[in-house]
């Protein structure tokens, strides 16, 4: 009965919920990841790859999160994939996310991110910040912030770039921080965040 109750509350929460719409997936009544790359024209491979949260792609539960690939919503789809990450990354100095998957830290974690939707990044944190995408300041010409969904953030002192983020919207930004915290998601106006922040660079 317990069962019955909590697949009808997803069912509803599927139909009436404004968080439905946009880049995300949410996972039906006889739903499987095969019907669900089909669905979205992705391989079976591609739509794993873009879920390693998911422990056990046999075993998903409706109501579910499912990261998928979108025509109309890239930076979205990064941010989803960003998130997504959070549970299953490790930061280590130095480490490259392709040789070592999922230990990384700050910019192969975002290298890593950006070339799964097809936008290369160079591999440190001061090369994003210089060689790719157009600079964008915290504030515009109104005062207002100036940041959109997918934009890389910059951080350092006295100028010199040490650490790239990504903005995700509603003034919060996504990053595989240090080895102590991995990948967090942290306030722009959060001391840290808001006194080291250099600019961010425009990639989609």
């Amino acid at each position: 009965m317990k069962k019955i109750v909590c697949m009808m509350l997803a069912i509803f929460m599927l139909l009436l919920s404004p968080q439905m719409v946009g880049a995300e997936y949410y996972v039906k009544p006889g739903d499987s990841m095969w019907k669900i790359a089909q669905k979205h024209q992705m391989s079976y491979r591609d739509l794993i790859s873009l879920n390693p949260q998911i422990a056990n792609p046999s075993k998903i539960d409706v109501g579910q999160r499912i990261n998928v690939r979108t025509s109309n919503h890239l930076a979205q789809d990064i941010i989803d994939y960003a998130v997504s990450l959070e549970e299953v990354t490790t930061y280590q100095l130095g480490a490259d996310y392709s040789r070592s998957p999922r230990v990384a830290d700050c910019s192969s974690w975002t290298k890593h991110i950006y070339e799964k939707f097809g936008i290369w990044l160079p591999r440190v944190s001061w090369q994003q910040a210089s060689w790719v995408g157009t600079p964008v300041p915290f504030y515009d010409k109104n005062g207002n912030v100036a940041l959109k969904k997918g934009d890389l953030m910059f951080f350092g002192d006295n100028g010199k770039v040490s650490h790239v983020g990504i903005y995700i919207g509603d003034g919060y930004w996504i990053s595989n921080l240090n080895s102590k915290k991995d990948v967090v998601i942290l306030s722009i106006w959060g001391s840290w965040s808001y006194n080291r922040f250099l600019w961010a660079q425009r990639v989609i």
